[in-house]
């Protein structure tokens, strides 16, 4: 289980980074930013918070929003319940989280780009199963040992998929939006590698 993941790592790498530009937003630019993130049933009365957790709006309903990062790649707003929170709070202090229940948090406005492998990583591997930014989709965290048994670790494969598994931080992610081989990171071909590729082609009969 990768738990000893930094905070620095974190936030770089799942768009929950806490940048000076991005703090000094204007208010209300924060506020539509955040509630863009869920549908309006939720968003509307949701507490919106500042990137560094500062509310911006009393809510009602339990729920929170947070706006993009504009430092980071991609739009990033979130609006998640309770136990999404407590997710998010455990990620953050490197622990394992305790669920009081089944967390959700809706991305509409679309992602930034995240491994969907290991929550610490921050950039590209041949390896990590890097995507670029996606869509609309929605999140879903639940307790128990094993809930999203029998769902695919692919991302394209045309439905619901598990992002960071083996880890304290598995969830199942809901595409709205179609994610294709197109958000996959696909590492750069060596032009030499490429050429010797092209010469042992040519000599082959």
């Amino acid at each position: 289980m990768r738990l000893q993941t930094s905070f620095l790592a974190l936030a770089l790498g799942t768009g929950f980074a806490l940048a000076g530009p991005a703090l000094a937003q204007d208010t209300d630019e924060m506020i539509a930013s955040a509630m863009s993130a869920g549908p309006p049933s939720i968003a509307d009365n949701a507490t919106i918070t500042d990137l560094a957790g500062n509310v911006l709006r009393e809510g009602t309903n339990g729920w929170t929003c947070t706006p993009d990062n504009p430092d980071a790649d991609g739009t990033d707003p979130w609006c998640f319940n309770q136990p999404w929170a407590e997710l998010r709070a455990a990620l953050f202090a490197g622990e394992e989280p305790e669920l009081s229940g089944i967390g959700i948090a809706y991305m509409l406005a679309g992602d930034a780009p995240v491994s969907n492998l290991y929550p610490g990583a921050t950039e590209p591997t041949e390896d990590n199963q890097w995507l670029n930014p996606i869509g609309s989709h929605l999140m879903i965290v639940a307790p128990g040992d094993d809930p999203w048994a029998g769902y695919p670790v692919d991302p394209t494969n045309g439905g619901p998929w598990i992002m960071w598994p083996d880890t304290p931080y598995e969830h199942l992610m809901v595409p709205i939006d179609v994610v294709g081989e197109e958000h996959m990171y696909h590492m750069p071909i060596d032009d030499g590698e490429a050429h010797d590729d092209m010469d042992h082609g040519d000599h082959m009969e």
